[in-house]
Formats: structure tokens, C-alpha cells, sequence
């Protein structure tokens, strides 16, 4: 009888030892673990503040631990513009955030400011801050009103998204810097200063390889000469490009 009392009351000790340590942990990671300040890294189309009330806004974000596991291990809603948010504890209180904003594919006016879209053609960002080696895009018919953060921009045809995404990479694969880009009737065309150039509706990067010699030899043989730059049906067996100076 003694044996079996010893033991219970080593079961009971070890039960009250668990549940002490439990309620020990949970204080620690309610008081402990309690949200004092953030670390925002990696952002540039957002300010530090439009990040953290973002995050803020979930009423449970007071504690740590729980941003640190809403973030990293659930599919949690992020801005529109932003791709990821990493979490990581710079100590029990304070949380950094690491940000991976989206790449833009190009912008256009939008009731003062400028609406700012992704490759896919989603509407990410409103601003009136010009985000820097984002093509304007000239030309680019959509219906104002139904405009919605989140959503695709409502254009009469989205295939104009790919074809800005083609033209846009394979600029900055023959390091081209354009002041603007123009879509109409689904063909594509860029403006160099003076010199517009038309690249038609498709083989993008066979057309853009031939801009930064022709402009170099434009610059040479007719300087601050204005004109179209013809691309639009150039194929590599062609022989020659015509250039059209203005009138």
C-alpha cells in the first residue's frame, strides 16, 4: 500500500511539475513575447510605416511569436505589391520584417497619381513617386471604374501584358532605357528621346538587339534629327531597317 501511495504521489507531483512548466512557457510567451518594435528591410515602393500597420492590423499581432508564425508558415494576405514578407525575431519583442516587393511591368495615369501594374497585368500600386526603370505606358485603354487594387487591370486585351513583360526584359537585356513605351491595337512601339521605334506585335528580342547600333549610328549620321525608327516587320533576313525623319 505504501509502494502504490509513493507512486501516485510521484504521478501527481510530475502531472502539477508539467502543468506548472506550461503555464510558466504560455506567461513567457504572453508577457515575453510581446510585440515592442519592428525592423523593416527590403522595401522601397512602401514606407516602413504602411508595412507595420499592415501587419498591426491583425488584433492577435500584439504577440511576437504569433506574427513570426502567421508570416512564415501560413498563406497569409500581403499588400498588393509586395511577392513576400520574411519574419525573424531580432529578440522577443522585436520583429523584423524583410521585405520582397513585386517587379513592375509598367504604369499609367490614374486620377492624379500614378497605378502602377505587375507582369501579369494586377493593379499592385497607387503613388504619386515615379518608381525608377518602370516604363510608362502610353495608349493603354482600360476602364477607369473598375479599377480594384488586387485585380487585373481592365484593359480591352490583357494579351497587351505579355507583350509589354517581352519588350520590357529584353530592354534591359540590351540595356535600353526608353522614355516611354506606347500600346496600341496590340502593337508595341518606344520613344529614345526624339526617335520612336515600332516593334509591331511580336519577336521582341530579335527586333530590340537592333536598337543600340542603329542609335548609335542615328546619333552619328543625323543628329537631333526627330523620326520612326521602322522594326515592325523586321526579321533577321531582312536587309535593311528604314529610318523616317520627321517632317
Amino acid at each position: 500500500m505504501k509502494k502504490r501511495k509513493h507512486k501516485k504521489i510521484r504521478v501527481w507531483l510530475i502531472v502539477v511539475s508539467i502543468i506548472v512548466s506550461l503555464a510558466v512557457l504560455a506567461a513567457a510567451a504572453v508577457f515575453l513575447f510581446r510585440t515592442r518594435s519592428f525592423v523593416v528591410e527590403g522595401n522601397s515602393y512602401y514606407g516602413e510605416n504602411t508595412i507595420t500597420t499592415w501587419i498591426q492590423n491583425d488584433r492577435f499581432s500584439v504577440n511576437s511569436l504569433y506574427i513570426l508564425a502567421k508570416y512564415n508558415f501560413t498563406d497569409a494576405d500581403l499588400p498588393s505589391g509586395v511577392e513576400s514578407m520574411k519574419i525573424s525575431l531580432k529578440n522577443p519583442w522585436t520583429v523584423k520584417v524583410t521585405v520582397k516587393e513585386k517587379e513592375m511591368a509598367g504604369y499609367v495615369d490614374y486620377e492624379g497619381a500614378y497605378l502602377y501594374f505587375d507582369e501579369a497585368g494586377i493593379v499592385s500600386l497607387r503613388t504619386s513617386k515615379l518608381l525608377e526603370g518602370t516604363p510608362y505606358i502610353e495608349g493603354l485603354t482600360f476602364d477607369a471604374e473598375k479599377v480594384e487594387m488586387g485585380k487585373k487591370l481592365p484593359v480591352e486585351d490583357d494579351t497587351i501584358f505579355g507583350k509589354i513583360v517581352e519588350v520590357s526584359k529584353n530592354l534591359k537585356k540590351y540595356d535600353l532605357t526608353p522614355d516611354r513605351m506606347a500600346c496600341t491595337d496590340g502593337s508595341v512601339r518606344v520613344y529614345f528621346g526624339i526617335v520612336e521605334v515600332l516593334l509591331g506585335s511580336g519577336n521582341y528580342g530579335e527586333k530590340l538587339e537592333q536598337v543600340p547600333p542603329i542609335l548609335a549610328k542615328l546619333a552619328e549620321l543625323y543628329p537631333d534629327t526627330a523620326g520612326t525608327l521602322h522594326l515592325e516587320n523586321y526579321a533577321p533576313e531582312s536587309e535593311s531597317i528604314r529610318f523616317v525623319p520627321s517632317s
